[in-house]
């Protein structure tokens, strides 16, 4: 009887940790559902669609409009797929009360600043960094020819 008992006690254990855990994940979701809103973050992941509908219809200029309309619908719900995906590695390195923090931060005037800045700021830079690493690759192979290393 009473390893019956502790059997049923330990299932009872187990499934309030379950529900708690789903609680928390649950909770967990939304905040960095919502950090990735107030940063902008989300907005520059949506922007990923339209420019893959636009590498394929040229790879598939004759698909009709419907087939088009249904790309996008579908890539528009992989959203919360990603978020879900990449909770795990956040979770590594924030907790909720991080996440939590950031979207305070995010909420901030300046916050707001930063957020509506980003995608300006990473669109002036993405140019520069990339004849910088250019630049760089050029120097290395030229070191590697010199050396022999490359022929």
């Amino acid at each position: 009887m009473k390893t019956l008992f502790s059997a049923f006690l330990l299932c009872l254990t187990l499934a309030f940790t379950a529900q708690a855990q789903s609680s928390a994940d649950k909770e967990y979701q939304a905040a960095m559902t919502k950090m990735l809103e107030v940063s902008n973050s989300l907005d520059a992941m949506k922007q990923m669609a339209p420019q893959i509908v636009a590498m394929v219809k040229q790879q598939a200029p004759d698909a009709p409009q419907a087939f088009w309309d249904d790309m996008e619908k579908t890539m528009n719900t992989m959203y919360d797929e990603i978020i879900k995906a990449i909770i795990p590695i956040y979770q590594k390195y924030l907790t909720l009360q991080d996440i939590q923090g950031i979207v305070a931060f995010y909420e901030s005037p300046v916050g707001k600043k930063l957020a509506a800045s980003n995608t300006k700021i990473a669109m002036e830079t993405m140019p520069i960094a990339q004849q910088i690493a250019m630049q760089t690759m050029q120097k290395l192979m030229e070191n590697a020819k010199a050396k022999g290393y490359i022929k």
